[in-house]
C-alpha cells in the first residue's frame, strides 16, 4: 500500500465533506469577498508554520482507508519539509529549486526547474499550506460555502490540463479564528481522494536551515 500513497507526496502536497455537505451553504458575494480577502491576510502575515498531520487515503477500488501522520514545516522562502513518521518513515523537503525525496533505502534529487509539471505542483503544495494563491481565477474555479460549525470552506476544480490530470478537485477548510488552513481534500479523476488533517499549528516561529537541508 506504501507504493499508492508515497506518490502523492512525491508529486503533489498535498473538510470532513460529508459532514460539511450537510452543515454548509453556498456563501454570498458578500462572504466570499469576505473569506478572499481574510485568507489572503492570513498568508501574507504568516512567515512560518509547523504543524502536524494526518494523512487518510480513500482507494476506490478497495474498501479501506489509509492512514499516516508525520510532521510538517514550512517556510515562505520556498521551503517545505514534509516528513512521514508513522506507519513508515517518508521525507519529502523543498529547498528553493530542488526536491529531495528521502526513504530508507532511497535517496533522489530533482530540479524544480527541469519540469513545469513540476513547478505547478510545487505552487500546489505551498498553497495548500498557506492558502495563498488558491483563488487563482486563471488556475482554478473557487467554489466558497460557510459551514455552521464556523468553518469557511474552498472547492478549487483545475482549469489547466497539467492539474486536471491529477486532481478532479481540490477542497480546503479554514478556521475562522485565524484563516489558516484546517484540512485539504484532494479528489482524483480515478476516484481516489487524499484527506490531509492539520493540528497543533505554531505560527512565525524561526525553523533553522537545517531543517530543509539537501546537499
Amino acid at each position: 500500500m506504501k507504493a499508492k500513497v508515497l506518490p502523492l507526496v512525491a508529486l503533489a502536497f498535498l473538510l470532513h465533506a460529508s459532514a460539511t455537505a450537510q452543515s454548509s451553504r453556498p456563501a454570498t458575494p458578500e462572504e466570499q469577498q469576505f473569506a478572499r480577502e481574510k485568507i489572503e491576510t492570513a498568508a501574507r502575515a504568516m512567515s512560518s508554520m509547523t504543524c502536524d498531520f494526518k494523512q487518510t487515503k480513500e482507494l476506490s477500488i478497495l474498501d479501506e482507508r489509509i492512514v499516516s501522520t508525520g510532521r510538517m514545516f514550512y517556510r515562505r522562502d520556498n521551503r517545505l519539509r514534509w516528513e512521514y513518521l508513522s506507519p513508515y518513515t517518508y521525507t519529502f523537503i523543498l529547498n528553493d529549486k530542488k526536491i529531495l525525496t528521502r526513504t530508507e533505502n532511497t535517496r533522489n534529487v530533482v530540479d524544480v526547474k527541469s519540469s513545469r509539471l513540476f513547478q505547478e505542483i510545487v505552487r500546489i503544495m505551498m498553497s495548500s499550506v498557506s492558502g495563498n494563491g488558491l483563488t487563482d481565477e486563471k488556475r482554478f474555479a473557487a467554489t466558497f460555502t460557510r459551514g455552521k460549525d464556523a468553518t469557511w470552506s474552498v472547492t478549487l476544480v483545475p482549469l489547466q490540463r497539467e492539474i486536471k490530470k491529477m486532481f478532479s478537485s481540490i477542497e480546503l477548510t479554514f478556521n475562522e479564528k485565524d484563516f489558516s488552513v484546517e484540512n485539504v481534500k484532494m479528489n482524483e479523476p480515478n476516484g481516489d481522494a487524499t484527506l490531509v488533517e492539520l493540528s497543533g499549528k505554531l505560527f512565525n516561529a524561526a525553523i533553522e536551515d537545517e531543517v530543509f537541508a539537501i546537499d
